[in-house]
């Protein structure tokens, strides 16, 4: 389990950050606060988008 969320999570981390970080500070937001909405962002793509289609797709490596 521990992997397939290390799998749903990197690649969101890896692109989410570093694109819309800037893009929030240049908006005025403090570092900070960018990155408690980025993390927020991040948690619910990971837990309603990434990680049920990642659960579906290693089903049967993780039943066994």
């Amino acid at each position: 389990m521990a992997i397939i969320v290390w799998i749903a999570i990197v690649p969101l981390i890896f692109t989410i950050m570093p694109f819309f970080m800037p893009k929030l500070i240049a908006l005025g937001v403090s570092e900070v606060m960018a990155e408690l909405l980025l993390t927020t962002v991040l948690v619910i793509l990971m837990v309603y988008i990434a990680q049920p289609l990642l659960m579906n797709l290693f089903r049967n490596w993780l039943n066994k």
